[in-house]
């Protein structure tokens, strides 16, 4: 440098000192400056904006597709079909109902016994001496008429004192073992105490040589005791006819007779230790159609009521015929009822728990459905007392089975047709806000998982698609009112039956239904079941779990045309963390920068919100952005870039220094040029739209002279 630019120089500086040294010390002076500045900064990608994750996929080729999964409906079928009424079993046991045991009585008379009695008569005492003289040869017997034999005795005294009969019989098999016929006989029953005629019996038809025939005594509406005779009178035959017959005293005649069916309408009984009630009845009841052979009881309870009159104690033994516990016990309950006092009752009530229990529901022979099965002993210990016992003397047993909720049932589960109509949320398209969308493709079927075992049909009677912005839609084409064929599940193990329906643009408006982005779905949907009536022989089975559900699983690969679809994000905006005195800032210009690498155009709209989310300004409304260019294979390889200043006066800076939040609306539109060889775009991962603002401030700065 020369030395007279140098000298120069020390002159300038020194003139300036000396100018601004003659200036007042406290005047101030202001000025303008720009600074470049980063504010904000945020990326609006599909991953970003979708809340559960797994409803978006990407392909091998990277291009994505949204998947969505979720239960329609679950029709509870087993609930309806092997739910089980609740059921009572009432009877009641008096004398007159009780069935008493059967009596057998023998009586057996010889020809001995014959020619004996016959002597006694003067009319057959010639009879009765030929047989006697000539036992062991061979003669023809004469005929012989009015014959008679003692009373043969029988003491029942186990049964009862006495009993006036409301019902009964003697069955009687009348055995000749004699070498003639008997033409004609009376056979009378008799009390021994009063010579009362229990019932009397003559004979028919004639009972040949060692032949036999059977006949009833009718004894209802007698008095009967427990010490009776039985008499045999006017027993007459013809003899050999002239035939030579071997005469054999010890030859008889045998009465087998069996006191049967016998009810009392009053009695004086000392009642022996015994069962005085032994049944083994079926409890059938109508469930519907169904038919159940079989049910698991996951809950319930059998409720027993015992009113007795009877005066004296009183051991019941019930048995749920066919009902195991998981350790293969039988259902017993073993009940004791005191005695009544006289002219009274006393009751009992007793709580039993059949959780767990298997029940048999195919009656006592196996052959019946829906049929419980009991067995009833009632034993009574002898008091050795007599006790008078009228029709109203008597045992009532009620039996309720309620709340049973089975774990499993089998058998025929009947025929079905339920209902469903409602709704349920569609939002997995709520990634954009508002809008709609043209697909290029829709890939949706309806999967039903049947859990019972019983075939049915499943009918799509109508399923709607709703927009809160868009309106709605209704599923058409000829899947609409389609009766789908439903398999039976498998069991042992439980193996539900899957199905699945496929719904696509050549079967229905798919594409049209889920292109105005709707966020909920109304389906009426109709399932059938047996509709063939039993297929299955009584092999239908169902859980408490089990059900028929309803699935509608979509895939949607991301290949559309936008219309008005909107994406939106939020991030932070807050230009004091810029480390930038804000307090002097006085207006600016903010700079939008995007880079936008989806092939669609957008609109993007930012609004500014405080501390508390309150709106405090709009930057910028529907500022205009291009979109990617996709190349020769119809994707996009780099994004577009755009620029747009903001204005922001000292009036509205005043708002955006309140900022803490920004959203950012993009609205995407495609145009007629961003379709690729026809088609719509497919969006693929890496496509995002990128947000940046910068600012240049304007300052006021104060300085002192």
């Amino acid at each position: 440098m020369k030395l007279s630019n140098v000298f120069k120089n020390i002159v300038c500086f020194f003139i300036v000192v000396s100018v601004l040294s003659s200036c007042k010390k406290d005047a101030k002076t202001n000025w303008d400056t720009e600074l470049l500045i980063p504010i904000a900064t945020t990326n609006l990608t599909l991953r970003n904006l979708v809340k559960d994750t797994g409803i978006l996929k990407t392909n091998p080729d990277n291009s994505m597709k949204l998947v969505y999964n979720s239960q329609l409906y679950n029709f509870n079928l087993a609930d309806q079909i092997i739910h089980i009424p609740d059921t009572s079993i009432g009877q009641k046991f008096n004398l007159t109902e009780l069935r008493l045991p059967n009596q057998n009585i023998n009586v057996r008379a010889s020809l001995g016994t014959l020619a004996q009695n016959a002597l006694l008569t003067p009319s057959t005492q010639a009879l009765g001496q030929f047989l006697i003289t000539f036992n062991g040869n061979q003669l023809p017997i004469p005929a012989v008429s009015g014959l008679s034999m003692p009373p043969f005795h029988y003491a029942a005294p186990d049964l009862f004192d006495s009993a006036y009969l409301s019902s009964g019989d003697v069955e009687v098999v009348a055995t000749n073992h004699l070498p003639i016929p008997i033409s004609t006989a009376t056979i009378t029953l008799i009390n021994t105490d009063d010579q009362s005629v229990v019932g009397t019996y003559s004979l028919q038809q004639p009972v040949p040589a060692n032949d036999f025939i059977v006949f009833h005594i009718p004894i209802a509406g007698s008095r009967i005791t427990n010490n009776l005779d039985f008499v045999i009178n006017n027993l007459s035959s013809p003899g050999s006819s002239g035939n030579s017959v071997l005469i054999d005293t010890s030859d008889y005649i045998e009465l087998q007779a069996t006191v049967r069916t016998l009810r009392a309408s009053e009695a004086w009984a000392k009642f022996p230790t015994q069962n005085v009630v032994d049944i083994t009845e079926d409890l059938t009841q109508e469930i519907a159609d169904r038919k159940f052979t079989y049910v698991d009881a996951r809950s319930g309870f059998l409720h027993i009521f015992i009113t007795s009159s009877v005066q004296q104690k009183l051991y019941l033994d019930y048995t749920l015929v066919g009902a195991f516990d998981s350790h293969g016990l039988p259902l017993h309950e073993y009940t004791t009822t005191p005695a009544a006092p006289p002219g009274g009752n006393v009751t009992i009530d007793t709580l039993i728990d059949i959780t767990g229990f298997a029940i048999s529901l195919s009656g006592k022979d196996g052959s019946k459905f829906n049929s419980y099965t009991q067995r009833v002993v009632a034993h009574i210990d002898s008091d050795g007392l007599i006790h008078h016992i009228t029709t109203a003397d008597s045992i009532n047993i009620r039996y309720e089975i309620t709340d049973v909720a089975p774990n499993y049932i089998k058998g025929y589960a009947g025929r079905d047709t339920l209902v469903g109509k409602d709704s349920t949320d569609f939002a997995f398209l709520d990634i954009f806000k508002s809008g709609s969308v043209k697909l290029e493709d829709v890939n949706m079927k309806f999967t039903i998982d049947n859990g019972i075992g019983v075939d049915g049909q499943v009918k799509i009677n109508g399923l709607t698609a709703v927009s809160q912005n868009n309106g709605s839609v209704n599923l058409g084409g000829p899947i609409v009112g389609q009766a789908l064929v439903i398999n039976r599940a498998t069991d042992f193990p439980l193996t539900p039956a899957h199905n699945e329906f496929v719904i696509n643009s050549s079967n229905s408006n798919i594409k049209d239904l889920l292109g105005i982005l709707p966020n909920k779905l109304i389906y009426d949907v109709e399932v059938r079941t047996n509709v063939n009536g039993n297929n299955g022989q009584y092999r239908d089975f169902a859980y408490l779990e089990s059900g028929l559900k309803i699935s509608l699983n979509a895939e949607i690969p991301l290949s559309i045309l936008a219309y008005h679809l909107v994406l939106l994000d939020t991030f932070d905006f807050n230009i004091s963390e810029t480390n930038t005195n804000i307090n002097g800032i006085t207006d600016g210009v903010l700079n939008l920068i995007t880079e936008n690498k989806y092939p669609i155009d957008a609109d993007i709209s930012i609004l500014l919100y405080d501390e508390n989310w309150q709106v405090v300004d709009t930057l910028t409304s529907n500022a205009h952005i291009a979109g990617g260019v996709p190349d020769a294979n119809c994707k996009v390889q780099a994004p577009t870039k755009s620029k747009v200043p903001l204005y922001v006066s000292e009036d509205r800076m005043t708002k955006v220094k309140l900022a803490r939040h920004a959203v950012a609306t993009a609205d995407f539109n495609s145009t007629p040029s961003q379709l690729c060889n026809g088609l719509p775009t497919k969006i693929y991962s890496d496509y995002t739209l990128g947000i940046t603002f910068t600012a240049r401030f304007n300052y006021k700065v104060n300085a002192k002279f």
